[in-house]
């Protein structure tokens, strides 16, 4: 009955009423990592940087009626590697934010490092102009694991950069690390976990090495971990974060003193984000409709275009499965006072589907929550909204 009462009162979409993200897309990376299939580029020529941050500027600018009156609660500089672009340039993207009363008082500002370029003078530059988070792509502290993921990265590199940033008490620390790559074993997992439990970081994004089509792994022939191994190797982590006091509280993250990702919450909560930069990607909701939206790829093309995009709007019949895709990602799910509270609507269908998961005990009764197995058979539990 409260289901139906909830349900039934929420008739359509609500803009307003939508948090909204803004996501930062700074293509430029040293090289191409082999697992990755972001759209990065390789080749940086000569005032491209700059000419790329006015393109920002004006696509910013060319986005009012996505933003309406809202304030970002979030703002991502992510890539490529953002830490390759000067920082007087990053200055004139948040000092726009800024003058133009953008942000709200409490933003997130996250900023992707490699370990390579992180400097002292590049990471309080950075902390004097607001940004407050720190995202390291520090893979693993293990030598053989980095050389299969051909990193240009050692873990003398990624040590120095913790301590560097350790060293600027403005800002919050994540890193990222990946299991499951070739010649890795458990125990190399379990020093990988120790030495970060060791740190003085209070979040972690750990991933699973997925082979994508449009890699360079994909092209090889790759010895990865069994699934037993795969097991052990999520047992092992588990047990060391928990004991650490980390909390997984979605797929990938974990956390602990409450150090939640907000900007990655706001995007599994199914809160809106602009996108900017080439190939950047938006989820902005309007009165009647949802929209997601890809921004021209190739650097060259955005600068000449940056507010060209490519739109489809989510249609009913792959509304569920979005929503569902985002909400169940998170470990303690949604409540039916928060859905109610940032106007989430749930179709009659989508209601017919969670009623079905929650007689077989994949989904709990009180909100958009998996149950413990559900949690576990996560893509199972998923497909019922398919």
């Amino acid at each position: 009955m409260l289901l139906d009462h909830f349900c039934y009162s929420l008739k359509k979409f609500s803009s307003k009423d939508t948090p909204l993200s803004l996501y930062i897309h700074l293509p430029w990376c040293e090289k191409q990592c082999p697992y990755c299939d972001f759209n990065i580029d390789t080749n940086k020529r000569d005032g491209e940087e700059e000419s790329l941050v006015e393109a920002i500027l004006i696509d910013l600018d060319a986005s009012k009626k996505y933003i309406l009156d809202r304030k970002f609660i979030s703002v991502y500089f992510g890539g490529g590697t953002p830490s390759l672009v000067k920082s007087k340039n990053i200055e004139k993207i948040l000092l726009k934010l800024l003058n133009n009363q953008m942000l709200e008082n409490d933003c997130e500002i996250s900023f992707e490092f490699n370990p390579k370029e992180v400097s002292l003078d590049y990471v309080t530059d950075l902390s004097n102009m607001g940004v407050n988070r720190a995202s390291i792509g520090i893979q693993s502290f293990d030598e053989d694991t980095l050389k299969s993921l051909e990193r240009n990265h050692n873990a003398h590199d990624a040590l120095k950069a913790l301590d560097i940033i350790a060293g600027v008490s403005s800002i919050k620390t994540s890193i990222d690390l990946i299991y499951g790559v070739m010649n890795q074993t458990p125990l190399s997992l379990e020093k990988d976990i120790n030495i970060f439990c060791s740190q003085n970081i209070s979040h972690l994004s750990m991933y699973q090495l997925t082979i994508e089509p449009n890699t360079i792994f994909y092209k090889k022939e790759l010895k990865i971990p069994k699934d037993t191994e795969i097991e052990a190797m999520e047992l092992i982590a588990t047990n060391l974060l928990n004991k650490s006091g980390f909390y997984q509280y979605e797929v990938s993250s974990w956390a602990k003193d409450h150090s939640f990702s907000r900007h990655n919450i706001n995007y599994w909560m199914y809160g809106d984000f602009l996108g900017l930069g080439p190939g950047a990607h938006s989820k902005i909701t309007t009165e009647n409709s949802i929209k997601r939206m890809i921004k021209l790829k190739k650097v060259s093309s955005y600068i000449k275009n940056p507010s060209k995009v490519s739109e489809q709007e989510i249609s009913s019949n792959s509304y569920d499965i979005d929503l569902a895709m985002n909400l169940l990602r998170l470990k303690n799910g949604v409540s039916f006072d928060e859905l109610r509270k940032r106007k989430i609507y749930l179709s009659e269908t989508f209601r017919k589907k969670l009623q079905d998961g929650i007689e077989n005990n994949l989904l709990e009764k009180n909100g958009i929550k998996a149950t413990d197995i559900g949690y576990k058979f996560l893509n199972d539990t998923v497909n019922i909204f398919s």
